[in-house]
């Protein structure tokens, strides 16, 4: 047998209202933030991709024209003496040191912008995916049924109650009299 509900205070009931569309509200403007510092993250990792791309090429000129210098130096000078190239030699080294540091560089940025949105799905979408069901769709139905229930107690609690009217009290003496007895049938 189902029994009845057991309300206190309807002001609690729309103070826990309150407090859960502010819940709903702050979970919505959570859920936002990450979706925002997700796209930052990609957004990030294209930009780093497109400046190793640039610096590639840079390097890539850099390495030509240290190869132009080395190679400006070793014909012989007009004594017949081959000039020192150490150092256009350790400028090639250098140069093609960065070049190969930029050419890893935009591998990784590729790397992980194919790796990325597998690690967000597994570690993040699935389990907000849920969340945001909850936020946007189940909670605004369960907060119009509890608005629906507020009115209804509102509602109750403004009836007047209609009673029958008190007993006479004529028949009853102050304390230890017995009420009338109803008549009693002839034969």
């Amino acid at each position: 047998m189902a029994s009845g509900a057991d309300v206190r205070s309807i002001d609690a009931l729309r103070d826990w209202l309150i407090a859960l569309g502010n819940y709903r509200s702050s979970i919505m403007e959570v859920q936002s933030g990450l979706d925002m510092e997700i796209r930052r993250a990609f957004d990030w990792l294209e930009d780093q991709g497109k400046r190793w791309k640039t610096a590639v090429k840079d390097c890539e000129e850099e390495v030509l024209q240290a190869k132009n210098a080395l190679a400006s130096r070793k014909f012989t000078d007009s004594t017949g003496r081959m000039p020192d190239t150490t150092v256009q030699e350790r400028d090639l080294r250098r140069a093609k040191a960065r070049l190969e540091q930029a050419e890893e560089q935009v591998a990784k940025c590729r790397s992980w912008l194919m790796k990325l949105p597998k690690i967000i799905e597994e570690n993040f979408t699935g389990s907000t995916r849920r969340l945001r069901t909850i936020v946007e769709a189940d909670m605004p139905g369960a907060m119009a049924g509890l608005e629906r229930k507020i009115a209804i107690l509102d509602s109750y609690a403004e009836l007047q109650p209609d009673f029958a009217p008190a007993p006479s009290t004529a028949n009853l003496s102050s304390g230890n009299a017995k009420p009338a007895e109803p008549p009693k049938e002839s034969p």
